[in-house]
């Protein structure tokens, strides 16, 4: 019976802490949508999940490894929602891949693009989503890239065309809908793709 009862008590020791874990993360990624990184302290984050400083502390040291840590927790979240696996060169269906990712993503994209400057674990995960984003974009339009004359120039119109600032231009400050923003999109691409010279 007593190690049933330790077993117990470890389980909800476990649950506690993975429970904690979560709120953390959570409170860590809704300030930093929030507000500006130089504003986000560790002792806000534990207010905002509602958990001691200590426990903020013991998961994630300092800024910088809560920068790590809610990367890492958002990664997952991301690709669910994110481009999927690369393949399709069709433009619209290019574009809805983006906008399934930019609705629900951008804006913290936006930001940790921004605030690359303010921490090196910032700075990492731009360059990443960066990387990602052109290494998604060089494996759907492989055979396009191929056959161009100027690869550099088609891979580097269709980074730009699909980054994420264009589609908060179209959203946020020209008002457009999703479904305005994709089919921009896709004119976007299907312009880059046909663009390049002979």
């Amino acid at each position: 019976m007593e190690s049933e009862g330790r077993g117990y008590r470890q389980a909800a020791r476990a649950e506690a802490t993975t429970g904690n874990t979560e709120r953390i993360m959570a409170a860590a990624f809704e300030l930093f949508v929030e507000r500006p990184f130089d504003q986000i302290t560790l002792p806000a984050v534990a207010e905002r999940a509602g958990v001691g400083l200590q426990t903020v502390i013991r998961r994630v040291g300092t800024k910088d490894g809560l920068v790590a840590a809610v990367n890492a927790w958002l990664a997952p979240r991301v690709a669910a929602d994110g481009l999927g696996a690369p393949g399709n060169p069709d433009p619209a269906h290019v574009a809805a891949a983006f906008r399934r990712l930019y609705e629900r993503w951008a804006l913290a994209i936006e930001r940790t693009l921004a605030q690359a400057e303010s921490s090196p674990a910032l700075a990492a995960n731009a360059a990443s989503g960066r990387a990602a984003q052109r290494a998604w974009l060089a494996a759907t339009f492989a055979d396009a890239l191929a056959a161009s004359p100027e690869p550099d120039l088609l891979r580097a119109r269709l980074v730009a065309v699909t980054g994420v600032e264009v589609w908060l231009v179209l959203t946020r400050h020209e008002g457009l809908s999703a479904d305005q923003a994709e089919q921009t999109l896709r004119l976007l691409i299907t312009a880059s793709l046909e663009g390049t010279p002979s």
